[in-house]
């Protein structure tokens, strides 16, 4: 292929014009573009077709960022003239004199074909937040995808470690609400607090996380306090998170899953104790308009409870006014509380 050096008026088809005509070639929106440059420099033009990755970023990255002063022929001839003759960074910061200097050292490190302006335009705007800026220049290489995810992410999280917890574009939606939440539920934690909480899981799912700090957060309060049998056992309610999972590890069952029905107050967890032995875990569903009813009743490991203990620990809740419903009583009909 052979470039032709001409001079005077005709010597430029305004690159803006040849754009809109030729969006594709062989560097896509670039294409128009790397021709003129060919023709005002000779390194160029030997390798027109055979440019570096790294090359062809960072002659996107200047031109996305040099704004209507692109389509200035005289601009881009001195821009082109200094392609390979002047330090990359100095380019930029003549070229584009809005961009940081040093995001010229990213352009190595960008993945994939060339981008569209708009992806380095948000590249440049990332870089000039200092969390985004630091998690940039830790990255072995920068995709599209990692400027959306940081863009989507608050300032604070942009974290190569929350990044490392985004495997799927769906878990992207999944560790903002969970973040959201987190930061609602833990008004103790800070922003750095809660993102070394993150950073160090090693749970494979966001809600696992989220429910861990669950944890620490008290329950509403329960219809009754603790109520007694007169004989050393005590009904009381689970009161918080890190109770209910104690609750669970200690009989041996899964209520430890229901921490969310707790939390929201849809459900408490009452355990009934005698002195160190663990008799029941009862669950109450809170019914629309008329209060609470007891919804289960069972002994560590789910086992039923038998028939004199369970009639006992229900008039416990009978006399403090909760309802027990059918599948407690034993009878063998259910009334589902689920409303």
């Amino acid at each position: 292929m052979t470039f032709h050096k001409v001079s005077g008026p005709r010597a430029f088809t305004p690159v803006t014009a040849l754009a809109r005509r030729e969006a594709g070639g062989p560097y896509g929106w670039l294409t128009p573009y790397i021709g003129f440059i060919a023709g005002h420099n000779d390194d160029i033009a030997a390798r027109v077709l055979h440019l570096r990755r790294t090359e062809l970023h960072f002659i996107a990255l200047c031109l996305s960022l040099m704004g209507v002063k692109r389509d200035d022929a005289d601009h881009l001839a001195a821009f082109s003239c200094g392609l390979g003759r002047r330090t990359r960074k100095s380019l930029l910061s003549e070229f584009a004199p809005e961009a940081e200097p040093n995001l010229a050292r990213l352009s190595g490190k960008l993945a994939g074909y060339v981008w569209r302006a708009a992806s380095y335009q948000r590249l440049a705007a990332l870089y000039a937040e200092p969390h985004a800026r630091k998690t940039l220049c830790h990255l072995p290489h920068i995709t599209r995808w990692h400027l959306i995810m940081m863009l989507r992410l608050p300032e604070p999280y942009r974290k190569l470690g929350i990044l490392r917890k985004i495997k799927r574009r769906r878990d992207l939606s999944c560790v903002l609400f969970g973040l959201e939440i987190v930061r609602r539920v833990r008004t103790d934690l800070n922003d750095r607090q809660i993102i070394a909480s993150l950073e160090k899981s090693d749970v494979g799912y966001v809600r696992d996380w989220v429910e861990a700090h669950y944890e620490r957060l008290p329950f509403p309060q329960a219809p009754t306090g603790a109520l007694t049998d007169g004989n050393g056992g005590v009904l009381r309610p689970v009161a918080t998170g890190g109770e209910l999972i104690r609750t669970a590890r200690e009989y041996d069952n899964c209520i430890d899953t229901y921490i969310w029905e707790a939390a929201s107050g849809a459900s408490v967890f009452y355990r009934y104790d005698a002195e160190v032995q663990r008799i029941a875990v009862a669950e109450l569903k809170r019914l629309p308009g008329v209060g609470w009813a007891v919804n289960d009743l069972l002994a560590p490991k789910n086992k039923p409870v038998n028939g004199v203990l369970r009639k006992h620990i229900l008039m416990l809740f009978k006399n403090a006014g909760i309802l027990a419903a059918p599948q407690v009583t034993g009878s063998f009909s259910r009334f589902n509380l689920d409303f």
